[in-house]
């Protein structure tokens, strides 16, 4: 059905359609069948091409909107979840709308939004900066700028803040497909002493998602964030990937393990560490996890205490 008649009827038949699927997607620990809806699928299936070179003009949304053949949504907040109906009812031309619903958002204390996102003069937002003030005015303070899409967002601010790091930025895609390219760029921009790397090596350009590498948007918004920065800024970016290895299930049924993953990816995400033996230069966690692997384990070869 999906393949036959929604995504493409539009190609076939000259047929619109406004047809809005809401589907349960979010990772909370209760096994593979309940935690993905294989929003990869949908976004393999979009039609726009991460090789066009993108229009950065005012309305390029709009024109980019009127050529796909759907929408896939992953919206972090009550407003946007408004606007993102509301446009589909209000537009001049139709198109069909994926949105992958994280349930726990329903019931989730930091997922609010003012009514004030929801009067005059606000519209659907494809894309949401960063929402804490003080970062968001210090954009040349940041050292790490993370992207990712959904309800992980929260959590990446929960662990940003148990941390206490100001110079972390984190962004929402809220639309997957069409990319917008215009939007990531605006923010690149902003955020340009963030390294992006050197062609070869990633920098500190995150990409962060709870789903495994094969799965979830990855594969789809990793060429289009290269395009951005090669057509927008004429620079080779290497994005940097962290999230679930890949897997054969979409997740495991073992809540501790689950819980496992997830503190690793929210942890390696958001800690940026500045080693002073390297000249400044930024690790990860996870570099610094793998360095004292190998102290610990030439220490014991050696057989000398470990510090």
């Amino acid at each position: 059905m999906t393949d036959q008649f929604i995504s493409a009827g539009e190609h076939k038949w000259l047929q619109q359609s406004g047809l809005v699927m809401l589907l349960p997607h979010g990772y909370m620990g209760q096994g593979a069948e309940h935690s993905s809806c294989r929003i990869e699928r949908f976004l393999q299936l979009s039609d726009d091409d991460e090789d066009d070179i993108p229009d950065f003009a005012d309305g390029f949304g709009r024109r980019q909107a009127q050529r796909a053949n759907w929408q896939v949504m992953n919206l972090s907040t009550p407003a946007n979840y408004f606007h993102a109906l509301r446009r589909q009812q209000h537009r001049d031309f139709r198109k069909p709308m994926v949105v992958a619903s994280p349930k726990n958002l329903f019931r989730l204390r930091q997922c609010v939004s003012p009514l004030s996102d929801m009067e005059l003069d606000t519209r659907f937002q494809r894309l949401i900066g960063e929402r804490d003030p003080e970062i968001a005015a210090h954009p040349d303070k940041v050292e790490r700028l993370v992207f990712c899409s959904g309800k992980i967002y929260y959590e990446l601010v929960a662990e940003r803040e148990r941390l206490g790091l100001k110079n972390v930025a984190i962004i929402t895609l809220e639309q997957l497909a069409p990319f917008p390219f215009d939007r990531v760029k605006q923010v690149m921009e902003r955020y340009s002493h963030v390294d992006i790397g050197d062609g070869v090596h990633p920098g500190q350009l995150v990409w962060c998602q709870e789903e495994p590498k094969n799965m979830g948007p990855w594969a789809y918004v990793r060429p289009r964030f290269v395009t951005t920065a090669r057509e927008g800024f004429d620079q080779d970016l290497v994005m940097r990937y962290i999230g679930r290895r890949a897997a054969a299930s979409p997740a495991t049924g073992y809540p501790k393990l689950h819980n496992a993953e997830q503190e690793a990816i929210l942890r390696e995400a958001v800690w940026v560490h500045r080693d002073p033996r390297s000249g400044g230069q930024l690790l990860s966690t996870a570099t610094l996890i793998l360095a004292g692997l190998s102290d610990l384990r030439a220490a014991r070869e050696a057989q000398l205490p470990v510090a």
